[in-house]
């Protein structure tokens, strides 16, 4: 399957369109976009959030509690009403809670996502010291998908929105399998000879490494770039789930997100796409 996760502030109708079209597929998780309203300097009301997911018209796989960043009272009593309405969130358990609330998690949930501030300081020492307590049992891990933690410590779940390097930042993560990834950045196309390793990666996922000599293959949702970072990532995570029964979600904000990495699951796996009608 191929793990997805959309935030509720990214989930448009054309997306529900696509992933309803392509639901044999995917292994979806819909998050509250706690970190993208905290950002923003919106708030999203338990009320609001519990309808949406109600609303939706395809069944996710799982979903998470509406979590406040920095706020573990508001998010544990987020939790609560959902529960008390007949919902099943996955809970968040918020940097700054006491350890000890782990267990009471546990008790109603086979899975704890754990949110851990990413980017901020000493996050994976944190993750770290969070998953040598928990005793084995599942953790999803929030924003992080290091591959070296990964194949280390072997979590449930996680997420990240790393696959689109290329597009935000100029630099592609190319996968040459075994879990590892070469990067693969803008300026090494103008400024710097062939690589035959990295051409011939790059070859092996589909793609004309001479486009990413053009600036345009740098630029937009549909760029060489983008597509050639969703190759990469969808090789990764089928391989991750393969060898350590790892479910790796890939963080979308698009419909034509949803698009490529649906584009190249099908690719990997050779299923033949679903036919979809205007």
């Amino acid at each position: 399957m191929l793990n997805l996760l959309v935030s509720k502030p990214y989930m448009t109708n054309g997306l529900v369109e696509y992933w309803d079209s392509n639901r044999s597929h995917i292994r979806m998780i819909v998050d509250s976009g706690a970190f993208t309203n905290w950002k923003a300097g919106k708030v999203t009301s338990v009320d609001e959030y519990m309808a949406f997911i109600d609303g939706l018209p395809v069944k996710p796989w799982g979903y998470f509690t509406l979590d406040r960043i920095g706020d573990p009272i508001t998010t544990k009593d987020n939790y609560q009403a959902m529960i008390s309405n007949g919902f099943d969130p996955i809970p968040i358990f918020t940097r700054g809670t006491p350890i000890s609330e782990l267990d009471s998690l546990y008790e109603q949930n086979e899975v704890v996502g754990i949110g851990v501030g990413v980017g901020t300081n000493n996050y994976l020492g944190y993750l770290k010291h969070v998953v040598e307590q928990n005793r084995g049992r599942n953790l999803h891990w929030l924003g992080v998908a290091n591959p070296s933690m990964i194949a280390n410590y072997k979590p449930y779940s996680c997420d990240a929105s790393s696959w689109e390097s290329g597009g935000r930042y100029g630099s592609i993560q190319v996968y040459q399998g075994g879990g590892k990834f070469i990067t693969y950045r803008r300026q090494h196309a103008s400024t710097r000879p062939p690589d035959p390793t990295m051409w011939r990666l790059i070859r092996s996922l589909g793609y004309d490494p001479k486009m990413l000599q053009q600036e345009d293959s740098w630029r937009g949702g549909e760029s060489v770039s983008r597509r050639l970072g969703c190759a990469s990532w969808v090789r990764y995570i089928l391989d991750v789930e393969q060898r350590f029964n790892t479910k790796v979600f890939l963080a979308l904000a698009t419909p034509q997100a949803i698009r490529q990495c649906v584009d190249e699951y099908l690719k990997a796996t050779n299923v033949r796409p679903v036919k979809v009608t205007a």
